[in-house]
This record gives structure tokens, C-alpha cells and sequence, in this order.
């Protein structure tokens, strides 16, 4: 008796610290490959320029990954993630056209982190998304297929501020009332091999705010990154602004829209970024470059379809004294059909339309089989393909 006695007690005794060390392990993941025809012909320079047609087996940013949460007690929680991208089509760290793509290959190559967090939000270190994902304003490209037309915003000839970033701190706040922020920061690449400390160089960073809302059939998110002293250069700076508006409409279904600018200061008729327009007949004017952008995104599901359409377009770049030339518009429509909660078959189109002095391309994932540069300004990226995903 006085056996199980003490055996009671001891186990009392050490039920909360069992509780407390409960922990969870995850594995999860995307395969999602396609069969496609890639094209990008009407190059201003002629067929020298542009692309030939050719068939393709593609990997569409398939991934495994690991969730790791465990409950701390007092409402706190540690946290992580790794992920991994894989292309399953080649088993290696390259994309389409031999390109390397950072996203894959490597373990933690896609967001990865650890996190401590309770009531109060929570705080990660490690590699994360800034400014550029949509969320649920466009899941298009990110989640339903494997591109669309809002990978133009980071494949414009004029570089986003910052896409996946490692060595990445950010605060993440609780959802109150349907709102909740992140704010990040980045040391990035600030000081180089040939950093000399003596004032001739400047150490650079990255910076990052994300508001999110959702209320019923709203949802909204506003994006703005700044990437500061590029290239160690004093005042070098690109910046990156975005709003996006949607109303779910239906379940799986929403009609949603984005306004975004991105701006380069300081550049110089010297910068990579920019230099490129004066070899094409462009003539620069102050050396503060932009571009403003818009996209429209529909989201609809009939049964066990979905049918998905995007429409992107952006202006002329402002600060060259001759800008024509340089608009493009680009535009998806896809369907799907889902054959289970996880497993979907899809049919997309994907075209982008650059001006004479345009050359911007489906970067994401390294999708193109270019990429698209300078010598190739005027040439149309076209994608017709067909393809599954199964999420585990």
C-alpha cells in the first residue's frame, strides 16, 4: 500500500513537468511537377535574340518539410521550421536552363526558423519570407499552381527590394481583432571580403514591415521593404511598397487586388540595374528610378474545379528622360481539379508581353528557361502546361 502510495506522489509530482515538456513533430510537404511547352519570341534585336520553343518536365517548387513546436507552459511555446526545397525533376540545386535555384537542393533553402513565443506574439531567427509573398491576397503561383503572372513583381527589370532572406530577426505579433504585423530586420551581406572599415564602404541592411487583416470576406495586407546601402554603397537603396485588397467571395473563391511601386535611389548611370536601358537607347534622367505596378487576381471554385485568372501590369520606368518602351503586362488563366483534399490536376497559361525595351520573365523557382536580359528586351515569355500537386 505504502508502495503505491509513493508511486502516486512521485507521479503527481511530476505530471507538470511532463506536460511542460510535451513536444510535436511535423513532416509535411508538396510534390508538384509539370509537363509544359516554354517559349520567349518577338525579341527587339530578331530571332537571335529570342527563344525557341521546347518542351519541358518541370519541378514546381516541390518541398519537404519539418514543424517542431513544444509547449513550455505559462502559455509560452518554442517553435520551428525546416524546409527544403526539391526538384524532383533533376534531383539537383538547378532549374530550368541550367540556372541555380537558391529555393532547393539545400537543406533549410526555403523558410526556415526558430521561434520562442506566448501571448505576447513571437520572435524568429533564420530564414524567412519579406515583402514579397501575397499571403492569401494571391495564391495563384504560390499554391495552386506553379507560376502566374504575379511573379512579375520580382522578376521586373527592377529588382525588388528583398525576396527569401537569410540571417532574418522578426517580430511577430498575436491577432487582435483580426490584425497582426511582423516586423524584420537583416544584416544581409553588410560587410564583404574587401571591407575596408575606412568610411569608402557602408554596411548595408534590410528592413521589412507586413500588416495583415481579416474580417469576414475581407482580407487586406500592406508590404513595405527597404534594402539600405547596396552593394556597401552609401544611400544605395531600393525600396518596395505594396497594398493588397480581397473579398472572399465564396469558400475558395475571391476577387482580390494589388498596388505596389518599386524604387531604386542613387544608382547612378553606372548601376547594373540601370545600365542596361542606355545599351538599349534609353536615356537616363535623375537616378532615381521606379516602377509602379498593379495585378488582379480571381479565385473561384465550382464543385471540385477551380478556375484561376491573373492579369499583372506595370508602367513605364520613371527617371529616364525617354522611358517608351519599357511597360509590361503579363497575364494567367488556369484551371484545376481537385481529385482529393491533397491531390489536384492543372491546366495553365502563362504569358508576359514586355515593350520594345522590357525584358522581364517568370523568375520565381527558376522557372524560365532564360532568364530574360538585356540583349533579349522585347522577347515574350510563353508557358502552356499541365501538371499535379499532391500536398502531404
Amino acid at each position: 500500500m505504502k508502495k503505491n502510495l509513493l508511486a502516486l506522489a512521485v507521479a503527481g509530482a511530476l505530471a507538470p513537468a511532463a506536460a511542460m515538456a510535451q513536444s510535436s513533430v511535423e513532416i509535411y510537404g508538396r510534390l508538384n511537377l509539370a509537363f509544359d511547352q516554354w517559349k520567349a519570341s518577338g525579341a527587339t534585336a530578331g530571332a537571335a535574340a529570342s527563344f525557341d520553343s521546347r518542351f519541358r518536365v518541370v519541378d514546381g517548387s516541390s518541398r519537404v518539410g519539418f514543424r517542431i513546436n513544444e509547449n513550455l507552459g505559462g502559455g509560452m511555446r518554442v517553435f520551428g521550421v525546416i524546409e527544403t526545397g526539391v526538384n524532383v525533376d533533376n534531383g539537383s540545386t538547378t532549374g530550368q536552363g541550367g540556372q541555380a535555384n537558391s529555393s532547393s537542393g539545400v537543406w533549410a533553402s526555403r523558410d526556415s526558423y526558430l521561434g520562442l513565443g506566448g501571448g505576447w506574439g513571437d520572435i524568429r531567427l533564420g530564414r524567412q519570407s519579406i515583402w514579397w509573398s501575397n499571403g492569401v491576397i494571391a495564391q495563384t503561383g504560390a499554391n495552386y499552381l506553379y507560376t502566374a503572372a504575379d511573379s512579375v513583381i520580382t522578376g521586373h527589370m527592377l529588382a525588388a527590394p528583398v525576396t527569401r532572406q537569410s540571417n532574418v530577426i522578426s517580430y511577430n505579433s498575436p491577432t487582435m481583432g483580426g490584425f497582426n504585423v511582423s516586423l524584420s530586420y537583416s544584416p544581409h551581406d553588410q560587410e564583404p571580403s574587401s571591407f575596408t572599415g575606412a568610411g569608402a564602404q557602408e554596411k548595408g541592411s534590410i528592413m521589412g514591415f507586413t500588416a495583415r487583416y481579416t474580417s469576414g470576406a475581407l482580407r487586406a495586407q500592406f508590404d513595405w521593404a527597404t534594402r539600405q546601402n547596396v552593394a556597401n554603397v552609401e544611400d544605395r537603396n531600393i525600396d518596395g511598397i505594396k497594398l493588397g485588397v480581397g473579398w472572399a467571395y465564396a469558400p475558395g473563391s475571391q476577387i482580390s487586388g494589388i498596388l505596389g511601386q518599386i524604387k531604386h535611389e542613387n544608382f547612378g548611370v553606372a548601376a547594373a540595374e540601370v545600365l542596361p536601358l542606355l545599351l538599349l537607347g534609353g536615356q537616363l534622367g535623375p537616378a532615381d528610378p521606379k516602377v509602379r505596378f498593379w495585378l488582379l487576381n480571381w479565385e473561384h471554385m465550382i464543385g471540385q474545379w477551380q478556375v484561376l485568372a491573373q492579369l499583372y501590369k506595370s508602367d513605364e520606368i520613371k527617371g529616364v528622360v525617354d522611358p517608351s518602351g519599357t511597360e509590361v503586362t503579363a497575364y494567367t488563366l488556369g484551371a484545376k481539379y481537385f481529385l482529393s483534399k491533397r491531390t489536384g490536376i492543372y491546366a495553365a497559361f502563362h504569358k508576359i508581353k514586355n515593350d520594345d525595351f522590357a525584358w522581364a520573365d517568370h523568375t520565381g523557382g527558376a522557372i524560365t528557361s532564360g532568364p530574360l536580359g538585356p540583349l533579349n528586351a522585347g522577347a515574350d515569355p510563353q508557358i502552356i502546361g499541365v501538371g499535379v500537386m499532391h500536398n502531404f
